[in-house]
């Protein structure tokens, strides 16, 4: 566990702490942690070079249990998000029913927001590039108010879980990672054919950017030190302050701005509400101008190519730029980890929804057995072992479709190259609907994809994170000494592939 002793600078190469001179200011932003002169130096380390550590997945990277989250009211987290929004006017209740409206067709519940028959491509409603179901049940929770008698109202949501996703820091230090909180539309606690699930998704700005990824060890510690935490009511108290204070110096998780194009972290949903009874998940970002105001929007789905690209040929625009595009991905996807194959730049080829049911989003299926885009695919291979299906099933488990359903088959979860999937919990990753025994009492379980694949990577790089920084001590000095640069760039590089974007858990990825 964490040894709570002074921090002890290990790196002779680390001259920062001796040569006195001042860092560049870094720039000061709504409910951030700076100082009166927009700078914010780390606080402390409570983690010696040499000490060992050892965290409890359970406590520094998934929470679930019932005790620790009483603190995640889903209207407390809307009204932090208008109030740090700064937007004159805005309400919790416009905010959530702008949201939802886009799932109808207009004029729906707000006139004047954006609804998902605004922008057709030849008659059809589209987001992006491609086609999109409009309009979608969800829609009518437009119409409802979900912040109202929220332990008994079917249309309130419960937090089922908070993610601690440092593995998504950027190793640049571009920010600090992913700092995740999960609801469950209440409903699905009796009604299975009536669940929406809610996942924040805040990237953290980084405290010290000066002092590249290294700036974001206040973060890292704030979660590995849960893990030595007993009293619930200390670890209740630990969130509070760093989802909604300022626990690591980088203002709170819960910002506006958190949550959209100046953050880069996202809000996604994962919805199953009567007629059509089909699973689909969407993507949306907090946006300050909507070209109506202030709103949450829809954006495409990261690392979701629309699954008729891959059909050979393609029934829509874009097909042949997208195969030259994927044959170059092959080499990526051949990487022998399944926490680290990866694809880079779907940019435009993103999709608008993904759908968890039927086979239309099965990229395997859309390709054929037999095309000129197998064979190129085939010829594009370097690695023994792997065939065209697996390279395909691959990429479908880095869509938000195959992660959360259709990779549990076992020809969808066939990977090859020796690596294993796991299975999630059928269409979800977490469940609202029933609990299972932990350390405090009852929690929300978690797929094995969770347990058994993601967590035991993200414990590593958080470890290895902690070991590698207590042995320097960066204090903000955006300084080079005698034309070397004290920050190195590459000290908090991770194994395998380097890739555009790289984070201290490998390539970027979605999920």
């Amino acid at each position: 566990m964490l040894g709570l002793v002074a921090v002890s600078a290990c790196d002779p190469e680390d001259m920062s702490v001796r040569t006195g001179l001042q860092a560049e200011p870094a720039p000061a932003r709504p409910g951030g942690g700076a100082g009166p002169d927009g700078f914010v130096d780390p606080e402390p380390s409570a983690l010696a070079c040499g000490d060992s550590v050892d965290i409890d997945p359970r406590r520094s990277l998934a929470i679930t249990d019932q005790e620790l989250l009483t603190g995640f009211d889903f209207g407390r987290v809307m009204q932090q998000i208008v109030d740090t929004s700064g937007e004159p006017g805005l309400t919790r209740d416009i905010l959530y029913g702008r949201w939802w409206d886009y799932l109808n067709t207009s004029p729906g519940a707000f006139p004047e927001a954006r609804h998902c028959d605004d922008d057709p491509i030849n008659g059809k409603a589209s987001l992006g590039a491609f086609p999109l179901q409009c309009p979608r049940p969800e829609g009518a929770l437009a119409f409802t108010d979900p912040f109202k008698n929220p332990s008994i109202n079917p249309d309130a949501y419960l937090p089922i879980g908070v993610f601690n996703r440092f593995d998504a820091a950027p190793t640049d230090g571009s920010h600090c990672g992913e700092y995740r909180i999960v609801f469950a539309k209440r409903s699905g606690l009796e009604d299975t054919l009536d669940r929406n699930l809610i996942i924040f998704e805040a990237a953290l700005p980084n405290p010290t950017p000066a002092c590249g990824v290294e700036g974001c060890r206040p973060v890292a510690e704030m979660w590995a030190s849960l893990s030595d935490m007993d009293d619930p009511e200390l670890i209740r108290k630990a969130l509070d302050n760093f989802y909604f204070g300022d626990g690591a110096g980088s203002g709170p998780v819960v910002h506006a701005d958190n949550y959209g194009p100046r953050g880069a972290g996202q809000i996604r949903t994962n919805g199953f509400m009567p007629d059509p009874n089909l699973w689909q998940l969407h993507q949306f970002e907090f946006s300050h101008d909507c070209g109506f105001g202030p709103c949450i929007r829809p954006t495409t789905l990261k690392d979701n190519p629309h699954p008729q690209l891959f059909a050979d040929p393609s029934p829509g625009a874009g097909g042949d730029t997208f195969k030259k595009w994927f044959i170059k991905q092959v080499e990526n996807l051949e990487v022998a980890d399944v926490n680290r194959f990866f694809l880079h730049d779907v940019g435009t080829f993103n999709a608008g929804q993904s759908t968890s049911e039927g086979s239309f989003d099965v990229y395997r299926l859309q390709a054929g057995d037999s095309s000129p885009f197998r064979d190129a695919i085939a010829a594009a291979i370097t690695k023994p072992n792997i065939s065209v299906d697996q390279i395909l099933n691959r990429t479908l488990t880095l869509s938000c479709a195959g992660c959360h359903e259709h990779a549990n088959s076992l020809d969808n979860g066939d990977l090859g190259g020796g690596l294993n999937w796991a299975p999630s919990l059928g269409f979800v990753q977490i469940s609202e609907e029933f609990t299972e025994d932990g350390e405090f009492g009852p929690r929300f379980p978690l797929s094995d994809q969770i347990t058994q694949l993601f967590l035991p990577h993200r414990e590593k790089v958080l470890e290895d994170f902690l070991k590698t920084a207590a042995c320097s001590n960066c204090t903000g000095l955006k300084v080079k000494l005698f034309g070397k640069q004290i920050v190195d760039p590459h000290k908090f590089d991770p194994p395998g592939p380097k890739a555009p974007g790289l984070t201290l858990g490998g390539p970027p990825r979605s999920h």
